[in-house]
């Protein structure tokens, strides 16, 4: 509503809006309106909401579109919601709402703010139009960046260590019998994050749109397999697929899909059936039955 009356938009936010076509469409039930009159006014309508926003000609929309809760991380400032950013009114900090197709929440942008990262989240695509999912964090300049939960590197370029001493170990790594953590955008084998690398088991935590929840790595990790998954995208055709997750002999994760009960074999009639009437003789049946002619 906000947005529709900044931009001069006051009729689609009215009651009365409602109220006048459910009129008009009792009028053509009677037949006092016709179709193509009623259809013609909507296109009318829709015309001046397209016209009217593609025209709007300032980069704010006055209005009040509320407030977040966490301070502005560079002054310490109010940070105000605007028609696109996220914008601070004591300095030039500013996020922006929308950022590779995903608008952020208020909650969100709060979250991001006061723990400076947020995520995984989902719903973000490439410019191929494909969909991926990241973590947002504020970087030491307090710009939002991505972060595929690859880790980071030191000022000398090796991997930084990373502490698991305050996190639940899942299980055992099946490569190589260390324990197993959620970190990132991954689960991933103590050994195989940090300066020291000496495994390289990892699963992702999203899985062709799938989201993989610590509970079903749990279940992959003691018991080979997870639970049947049901929403799985593939990358091919965008169609969904279930299938459970595998541990292999080698330690990879792989699918197994869910197996299907076999198509009951279609009937072949090799008689038909004739009723004959008293009196009548029975016209034999005949069996006719293509074959390739050759020659």
């Amino acid at each position: 509503m906000t947005l529709l009356n900044g931009l001069g938009i006051p009729e689609l936010t009215a009651p009365e809006l409602t109220g006048e076509w459910e009129w008009k469409l009792a009028r053509m039930e009677r037949g006092e309106m016709s179709r193509s009159e009623f259809m013609k006014e909507i296109a009318a309508m829709t015309q001046h909401i397209v016209d009217r926003a593609k025209t709007y000609d300032s980069d704010s929309i006055p209005g009040d579109f509320g407030e977040l809760s966490a301070p502005c991380p560079k002054c310490g400032g109010l940070i105000k919601e605007t028609y696109k950013k996220f914008q601070c009114q004591g300095c030039d900090f500013a996020l922006w709402k929308i950022v590779a197709g995903r608008q952020f929440e208020a909650r969100e942008i709060d979250e991001l703010l006061t723990q400076r990262k947020i995520g995984p989240l989902s719903g973000f695509r490439n410019k191929m139009g494909r969909p991926f999912n990241a973590i947002i964090q504020l970087n030491d300049e307090n710009a939002p960046q991505f972060d595929f939960g690859q880790g980071s590197a030191g000022s000398d370029g090796t991997a930084e260590e990373v502490d698991f001493s305050q996190d639940k170990a899942l299980g055992v790594c099946p490569k190589c019998a260390a324990n197993v953590f959620a970190h990132g955008m991954a689960y991933v084998c103590e050994k195989s994050v940090g300066p020291a690398k000496a495994c390289d088991f990892r699963s992702g935590t999203v899985i062709l749109q799938q989201t993989v929840e610590p509970e079903q790595m749990q279940k992959l990790l003691a018991n080979g397999r997870t639970d049947l998954l049901k929403d799985f995208v593939s990358a091919r055709t965008r169609r969904k697929f279930s299938a459970y997750l595998v541990r292999g002999t080698d330690g990879k994760v792989g699918f197994e899909f869910e197996k299907r009960a076999p198509k009951p074999a279609a009937k072949t009639a090799s008689s038909t059936e004739v009723k004959v009437k008293p009196g009548e003789a029975a016209a034999p049946t005949t069996t006719t039955r293509r074959r390739k002619v050759t020659g």
